[in-house]
């Protein structure tokens, strides 16, 4: 599945010049508001960390990273000792996701320092980027306070969405928040349930199953529990 070119990206998830090219095809088909569709997720983690401000460093997992833009958005948010993993299957996309953290690290630290504090090059650790598959994920069982994943499922199929929620939900510790984000479904604003499925003919061959699965029962499945949802 994941071979695909879905919405014809250029090769697929799996090569240099598809990571290059990324950030800004994927900004041209949502009109420039892909930033702030992922933006979306932000909420619930920030909540999430000022909860539980006495338990840091906060370990959080970003499941399908892609080129990493997103990673640095929540790490902007979050208190600077957080302790960020990513994945992705793609090892192009992992090679931007470095050099967007590396570049986030550095104009962070400058942003630190015009405020008086001195922070040297290592005082910002480093994101882990590690290459896996979301559905056998190579960590051990409650590993992550947080587990986020953005704009991945729609493009899964079902057997696999079920299989990558029970892999998010086994490295999610106990009282931890799993942080979901992706297309609207069936039912959500109705008004548009019409014209739904033309997404589909951007390559897109599991958005149709997508749209009518049962989400939540995928988690729920292995223990966790639905707080909140939100349309935007």
């Amino acid at each position: 599945y994941y071979r695909t070119a879905f919405h014809y990206q250029s090769d697929g998830w799996m090569s240099k010049r598809s990571a290059d090219v990324y950030e800004t095809s994927t900004e041209t088909l949502f009109l420039g508001r892909q930033d702030s569709m992922q933006r979306t997720s932000l909420p619930p983690l920030v909540a999430y960390a000022n909860r539980n401000a006495g338990q840091r460093p906060m370990k959080i997992l970003e499941v399908a990273a892609g080129t990493g833009r997103f990673m640095t958005f929540v790490r902007d948010n979050l208190p600077l000792d957080t302790e960020y993993t990513a994945i992705d299957l793609s090892p192009y996309y992992l090679d931007r996701a470095r050099e967007n953290d590396l570049y986030w690290r550095k104009t962070r630290r400058e942003e630190e320092n015009q405020k008086g504090r001195t922070l040297g090059k290592d005082d910002i650790k480093a994101a882990r980027l590690v290459q896996a598959q979301a559905e056998n994920l190579p960590f051990e069982d409650e590993s992550f306070d947080a587990v986020v994943c953005v704009y991945l499922y729609h493009e899964l199929p079902r057997e696999v969405r079920a299989k990558v929620s029970e892999e998010m939900s086994r490295v999610l510790k106990q009282d931890g928040i799993v942080v979901f984000t992706d297309s609207i479904q069936r039912g959500d604003r109705p008004v548009l349930d019409a014209g739904l499925t033309n997404f589909e003919k951007m390559n897109e061959p599991y958005y149709v199953d997508y749209l009518q699965d049962d989400l939540p029962g995928h988690f729920e499945k292995y223990g966790l529990q639905p707080m909140t949802k939100t349309i935007r």
